[in-house]
């Protein structure tokens, strides 16, 4: 597993103070996910429309070539009947490669955008980037063949695979980051690929770790109340009391050290609960720790 192990405590804190203030009743976990996945999910789509940008920076000086010697080909072929076909094939390619320029140039507008308010429309763009990478890539895989046949042509055809060739590339590339994991030997796309594997592996590590937590605060509970002094469980702050039952069973059942144990649980109770709080759980988790 490649996730931080803050991220899934984060996460797992979140989750267990959503089943603590339910009445220990079930979560709507498809509920939960959609809500608590969106920040990740917002990065995701803004670190994978970088990428594409970052793979399709040339598509505008390699388009304005395309269209050169498709042109140059049209103006030399357009009166030749045994070519019509092939001119039909080099339009449609023409075609799907102008229309793959106006996506990527419609995710650049939307990736700069600053009024956006979320990354959906982020998300569409993108998908017609690969989309239209995919349609134009298989056209052009198709097409390279056919220039073999037309040898008095033979000068012009291979200028102008000379630019299908040098766009297949950036479409392949294009084709690899609508999944992104298979990039992770790609140092280029480090970032969008851990990214990927967060979202990947987030919810089922957490899901282990909260089923675990979950399963032992009946056996807590009593030793939990004990270590209490002065307080009751019940008068337990909701966040501070999700954070003890993390960090006991991560101190008891994982079997992490007490330092690392306390310096997250205290992390944790910084950021959701105050400094209080931090010290008053640094104390309990010392005590729990004393005992075992």
């Amino acid at each position: 597993m490649n996730i931080s192990r803050s991220k899934v405590r984060q996460s797992a804190l979140s989750y267990l103070y959503t089943y603590l203030t339910n009445g220990s009743q079930p979560v709507d976990s498809q509920l939960f996910w959609s809500i608590s996945l969106e920040k990740e999910r917002d990065h995701l789509r803004t670190a994978h429309a970088k990428a594409l940008l970052h793979a399709c920076r040339a598509t505008a000086d390699s388009a304005r070539l395309l269209e050169d010697r498709t042109q140059n080909l049209e103006n030399w072929m357009h009166a030749d009947l045994t070519a019509a076909a092939l001119r039909e094939e080099i339009e449609r390619y023409r075609s799907q490669s102008s229309n793959f320029d106006a996506a990527v140039k419609a995710l650049q507008y939307c990736y700069a955008d600053k009024r956006r308010e979320t990354t959906e429309q982020l998300a569409l763009c993108t998908g017609d980037v690969l989309r239209l990478a995919a349609v134009v890539e298989a056209l052009g895989r198709d097409l390279l063949p056919r220039f073999a046949d037309f040898p008095a042509y033979r000068q012009l055809l291979d200028a102008l695979a000379a630019t299908i060739n040098r766009r297949a590339r950036m479409f392949q590339v294009c084709i690899a980051l609508a999944e992104p994991l298979q990039l992770k030997d790609e140092k280029e796309y480090v970032g969008l690929v851990r990214l990927a594997q967060d979202m990947e592996e987030l919810r089922p590590a957490v899901e282990t770790l909260v089923k675990g937590v979950i399963a032992r605060i009946p056996l807590v509970e009593p030793r939990l109340e004990a270590l209490l002094t002065n307080y009751s469980l019940e008068r337990l702050d909701m966040v501070d009391k999700a954070i003890l039952y993390l960090a006991l069973y991560e101190l008891e059942e994982n079997g992490l050290e007490v330092a690392i144990v306390v310096s997250e649980a205290t992390a944790l109770a910084n950021e959701y609960s105050g400094s209080k709080s931090a010290q008053f759980i640094h104390g309990v988790i010392a005590a729990a720790a004393a005992q075992n």
